[in-house]
């Protein structure tokens, strides 16, 4: 965990306690997104300078917020289309786009500010993509994936954390072990996700997006026991 002074120090501890308390304090995860992100974002940035896929995001600057995405369409959309899976994962489980489109609040530098919002928004569309619903312990199966692909801190936090709360409070001993597993596996071993203009595939197969980037659903077994 790479976080700058003491009271960044502070806040994080403060805001991971009231996360362990609390697992839909979601402005207390971002907090801790923020303010431990800041290195593995800087260097994410200084790698991807080269990379014309990242700098054509950095450049559009595409935000899945109700601005700029047409939720009511994507409704109209068949459940097998990138669209409509996302959509009705959503509206499934009482979600919004709102919440993750907030602003960061301890990050000057736009382009890493924006990275990071970005994360956010499409961690959902990750949950489409791997079938995962919003339990608690597949939220932390879903931020092993994470650690996967972005190696965030706050990843490896929920991972570490999440798990030990779910295995003693839910006795979810068998899924979190094996899906733990298999879900880090598909996030090393697929594409880079997060500069993927996912809003111009709305209406592609949502299996044929899963071939394009090496994407496979998480085994139902793991998620569901």
């Amino acid at each position: 965990m790479a976080v700058s002074t003491a009271r960044d120090t502070y806040l994080v501890l403060r805001a991971t306690v009231r996360v362990l308390a609390d697992s839909e304090q979601t402005a207390e995860i971002h907090r801790v997104e923020e303010l431990t992100g800041r290195r593995a974002y800087r260097h994410m940035l200084q790698r991807g300078a080269g990379d014309p896929e990242l700098q054509a995001i950095l450049a559009e600057r595409l935000e899945l917020e109700p601005g700029q995405v047409d939720y009511d369409g994507l409704r109209t959309l068949p459940a097998d289309t990138l669209g409509g899976a996302y959509v009705r994962h959503l509206d499934d489980n009482g979600l919004t786009a709102v919440s993750q489109a907030a602003h960061t609040r301890h990050i000057d530098d736009p382009d890493m500010a924006y990275l990071m919002r970005r994360f956010r928004q499409t961690h959902d569309v990750w949950h489409a993509l791997l079938g995962l619903g919003t339990t608690g312990h597949e939220e932390v199966i879903i931020h092993a994936f994470s650690w996967g692909q972005l190696r965030l801190p706050v990843s490896a936090m929920v991972v570490f954390f999440g798990a030990i709360k779910h295995m003693v409070l839910e006795r979810r001993w068998g899924a979190l072990r094996r899906g733990l597993r298999e879900a880090y596996d598909i996030g090393r071993d697929a594409a880079p996700l997060l500069p993927v203009p996912w809003e111009h595939y709305w209406e592609e197969p949502i299996e044929a997006i899963r071939a394009r980037y090496d994407v496979r659903p998480c085994s139902r077994e793991l998620v569901d026991n």
